[in-house]
């Protein structure tokens, strides 16, 4: 594929570049196969390239390796088909039954990449990034069917860090806007891509991005998308100086103060005497040196003198973890500042641990969350509902309750957990989240703990739907049974893969046995 402008010499500059190449290479342009795509041209222009040239002619927007190529700005149509591919490969995983916890995987592995292509490349529409998350939220609560009533947790929450609640995954929003300081980045340090050096030398005419109008008619919509993420690159970067020619001194964040235009204005290009475009090298040498009264021009004044001459060049560094500044550009780091953050949640230890069944953490968070279907979750919306606990018959069900305060769950949770709890045995919920987070624990038996819970969790919960739909209950002997195969059979899977389990066998045999 071979951009140009839209004069008919630029086409007949390519065609001779062909023939060239042709020439040496003994590889001819195929005029059956090939299409000329026009954008912006007027009809006179369209009609002497048809009967210039043998090519055949077809107008934007075209896809162009799965990617909308458009002179207008992104509308529904352009977008539909990121929408339609999400939505069969969702469809063709209608036959699978498929859990919370593998849908979690697919929408994190599958779904996310996919739309990753797409994020790379454009600064998507709100509406399109709103449809995807709704079809995503759908898939996860409800499967293939993308019934978005189902929904347990808003998918705000849900995109959120382990450490701070949610399920880890990350919002598209927040990386559309990672990829696209990405390629922000990629212009202000390094001209050498041919890309970056035609934005350049065509769109900014080799002066600085920092001062050009959002609404600057020269680039597609694309770049007028580009502009208006600059603030948010500003707070990220600043250039270390070395040779001075490179860097602005207005726009740049090259002194402690920050960006100098910020904090002076256009008035403050009248008191420095340096114009808009200037770098800092001119205004270190091409100048003379102006007294000042205000403080704040004498600062600045005193810091461009004392800067020490080098032939390296400018370096450009951006934010990383921990307000470090770095030469590189690192992602995770990026999306880790520009996320809105919330407060960390202890309990998150408990759940996202090394060698733990996805199926029994996903149910455990969802429990830790308060967002299984319990009783008195089913009466507050409708009070025609029987919320009784269908493990005793006694009480209200309601999380606490069946986890472990009642009679059938409490036996369960006595035999399991009694000699690992020792003193701080307790049967009430909040305990055991405490208990179940504690950092002191050694790795074997902090696995164990933790394993088995979620484990326990999981059981009881599905001994109580299968009660709920009319099968035949289990007492709670059998259901010590199968968390012991389970934790058997999770142990001796894992024993190749972490030597530092060997002892956790042993340790369970023991602890079941006492």
């Amino acid at each position: 594929m071979v951009v140009t402008y839209r004069k008919v010499r630029s086409v007949e500059g390519i065609i001779d570049m062909f023939e060239k190449f042709a020439k040496y290479s003994g590889l001819r342009i195929s005029t059956e196969k090939s299409t000329i795509y026009l954008g912006g041209v007027t009809e006179d222009i369209q009609m002497e390239l048809e009967n210039k040239f043998h090519y055949k002619t077809d107008k934007l927007p075209v896809r162009y390796l799965g990617l909308p190529l458009t002179t207008k700005s992104m509308n529904t149509t352009d977008y539909q088909p990121l929408i339609e591919t999400i939505r069969t490969r969702i469809g063709s995983w209608k036959n699978r039954y498929l859990s919370y916890a593998g849908r979690l995987e697919l929408l994190g592995s599958v779904l996310w990449s996919i739309s990753s292509f797409w994020l790379s490349a454009f600064r998507l529409p709100k509406a399109c990034i709103r449809e995807i998350d709704k079809i995503c939220s759908a898939f996860l609560w409800s499967g293939s069917e993308l019934n978005p009533r189902k929904a347990k947790l808003c998918w705000e929450e849900v995109c959120r860090p382990r450490e701070e609640g949610g399920l880890g995954l990350r919002s598209l929003k927040d990386m559309n806007n990672v990829t696209i300081l990405k390629l922000f980045w990629r212009l202000i340090p390094n001209k050498s891509s041919l890309w970056v050096r035609w934005i350049h030398s065509t769109l900014l005419k080799n002066e600085s991005i920092w001062p050009v109008k959002d609404n600057d008619q020269k680039g597609s919509w694309m770049w007028r998308n580009f502009l208006k993420i600059r603030g948010l690159a500003r707070e990220f970067c600043k250039v270390e100086v070395y040779n001075r020619k490179g860097t602005s001194f207005w726009y740049d964040q090259w002194s402690p103060l920050g960006c100098l235009m910020d904090m002076l204005g256009t008035r403050g290009q009248i008191d420095k005497g340096i114009r808009q475009h200037d770098t800092v090298h001119t205004a270190r040498t091409k100048r003379r040196r102006r007294v000042h009264r205000s403080e704040g021009l004498i600062q600045i004044e005193n810091q461009l003198q004392s800067l020490s001459r080098s032939e390296e060049e400018d370096v450009v560094l951006r934010k990383g973890k921990q307000d470090i500044y770095k030469d590189q550009f690192l992602t995770a780091e990026t999306w880790n500042h520009i996320r809105t953050k919330k407060e960390k949640v202890s309990w998150h230890r408990g759940i996202w641990f090394t060698h733990a069944t996805p199926k029994h953490r996903f149910c455990t968070w969802l429990a830790i969350r308060n967002r299984l279907t319990t009783g008195d979750r089913m009466v507050a919306w409708n009070a025609g509902i029987d919320g009784t606990c269908v493990l005793c018959m006694q009480h209200l069900e309601t999380r606490n309750h069946l986890f472990f305060g009642c009679d059938y769950s409490s036996s369960l949770w006595y035999k399991l957990m009694n000699v690992f709890m020792g003193n701080g045995y307790s049967e009430e919920w909040i305990d055991v989240v405490l208990f179940i987070q504690k950092p002191n624990l050694d790795r074997t038996r902090s696995f164990l703990v933790r394993y088995v819970f979620q484990a326990t969790i999981y059981m009881i919960w599905r001994e109580r739907n299968c009660r709920r739909h009319g099968e035949r209950p289990q007492s709670p002997e059998v259901l010590f049974a199968m968390i012991d195969r389970l934790v058997k059979n999770r142990i001796m899977s894992i024993r190749a893969q972490d030597r530092r389990l060997d002892c956790a066998f042993q340790l369970w045999i023991k602890a079941v046995q006492a």
